[in-house]
């Protein structure tokens, strides 16, 4: 009975602190505010994509229609030349990496054919020799081409730093916007980082389209920003007002 009686008086006192937590949190005065932070950060690595694709010789020549179309290039034969044309410009082995043949169909009149596709990926760390492949390329078969990743050896570094500006951030909008009304800031309650999944190395829409390529119309400041890796982050903190 004894044991039942202070366990009882465990619980109430439990209940009624648990009450005035309450009532003590519902009074407090707080500002909750969103910071954000952005950084442009230079790549050291370069991810360059070439898809090629087989096709027919006679889609060259002029005045042939679909009906002509009877010799196909081989795979193989295309990526010979791709490869020896980047061998040419000082492009090596360890540079490349060649994914899977995949197959696309393609119709022709009333009968179905499979055109063998390829995609071979070039790591470099210079613009300008993504330059030299664009100007130098000349095979036959290529589908398209383009920048399908930017990467920095530091990005780790740099994510926590865009970070932790993005809390200085909200920390200063919450102290101007308080002092605007006569008041001040006090101790951080709490904080949450927002939803940031598109904070990776920079990718294009498209990773393989001609469009990520700056045109020669392109301003330099176009050009330049595209060739950079973008990070942003926002962070929602709450301030109790003193």
């Amino acid at each position: 009975m004894k044991t039942k009686i202070i366990l009882y008086l465990f619980l109430c006192f439990a209940f009624n602190r648990g009450m005035a937590q309450d009532i003590k949190e519902s009074n407090l005065r707080f500002i909750e505010v969103t910071g954000s932070a952005e950084m442009e950060i230079q790549p050291d690595e370069i991810r360059f994509q070439i898809r090629i694709g087989e096709y027919f010789k006679e889609e060259y020549d002029k005045g042939k229609t679909e009906k002509d179309y009877v010799t196909k290039v081989p795979l193989e034969d295309i990526e010979k030349s791709l490869l020896k044309e980047l061998t040419s410009i000082g492009i090596t082995k360890d540079q490349m990496i060649i994914s899977d043949v995949s197959s696309e169909s393609y119709w022709l009149a009333e009968a179905k054919m499979f055109r063998k596709s390829k995609t071979i990926e070039i790591v470099i760390t210079d613009f300008k020799k993504m330059a030299d492949i664009i100007s130098s390329v000349k095979t036959k078969g290529i589908k398209d081409m383009g920048i399908s990743e930017l990467k920095n050896k530091r990005i780790t570094e740099y994510r926590k730093e865009v970070k932790m500006q993005a809390m200085k951030a909200a920390k200063e909008k919450a102290d101007y916007l308080l002092q605007s009304v006569g008041e001040n800031i006090g101790k951080l309650l709490s904080a949450t980082e927002l939803d940031n999944t598109n904070n990776y190395f920079w990718q294009p829409q498209n990773a393989l389209s001609n469009s990520i390529m700056p045109s020669q119309q392109s301003g330099s400041e176009d050009k330049e920003n595209m060739r950079k890796i973008k990070l942003k982050y926002e962070i929602r903190a709450r301030f109790e007002i003193k």
